[in-house]
């Protein structure tokens, strides 16, 4: 056989074996690497397309309002501060196993930033979850949709969880699509986006 049908029917057999991976086991699998991340944001189109473009690392994020599970409003991101931003639901099964990850870094933060999570459902169904997984860090919740705030941070797929970090100039530094392969990378992630 010719060196170069090899290298083709090899090419061939990887982008099979990744397509039928994905078939599989769903994007998760993909979305644990950088190269990943990129790849998903590159080539999957998004469901909802941000009205007037979604943030993207290094914009200024345009302030949205959430609310806790009291009903009071929040403006965020808040000026002056680091802040990452989760975004979680009840019925998500990554977002329950992420959820004591998220505890664990804003109880060593040691207040260089805040984590912030933000339920993409009702507040009655978010603390289901909430009474499951206690947390110290704030809580707020909105609707999902086309609409709602992790869609203005690039999350134009609906995909959950959705993680942001925002600097103290309240602009976009990193997201995180899907769910983080351990608290080891989340604490990478965060460590390297505040440098």
């Amino acid at each position: 056989m010719k060196p170069l049908k090899v290298l083709a029917a090899a090419l061939g057999a990887a982008v099979l074996g990744l397509a039928l991976g994905m078939f599989i086991a769903g994007p998760g699998v993909l979305l644990r690497t950088d190269l990943g991340q990129a790849l998903f944001a590159r080539f999957v189109p998004p469901k909802y397309p941000a009205p007037g473009g979604a943030a993207q690392p290094g914009d200024a994020v345009r302030p949205f309002t959430v609310h806790d599970f009291d009903g009071r409003p929040r403006s965020l991101p808040t000026p002056g501060r680091w802040q990452v931003i989760n975004y979680w639901a009840s019925w998500c099964g990554p977002c329950r196993l992420e959820m004591p990850w998220l505890d664990a870094v804003h109880a060593g933060s040691q207040g260089r930033f805040e984590v912030v999570g933000i339920a993409l459902e009702s507040p009655e169904a978010a603390q289901t979850l909430l009474a499951d997984i206690p947390v110290r860090f704030s809580q707020h919740h909105e609707p999902a949709g086309p609409a709602d705030s992790s869609v203005l941070l690039g999350n134009g797929w609906g995909v959950l969880p959705f993680t942001v970090l925002i600097d103290p100039q309240g602009r976009l530094v990193k997201r995180h699509i899907g769910v983080f392969a351990g608290e080891d990378q989340l604490r990478a992630w965060l460590a390297e986006g505040m440098e």
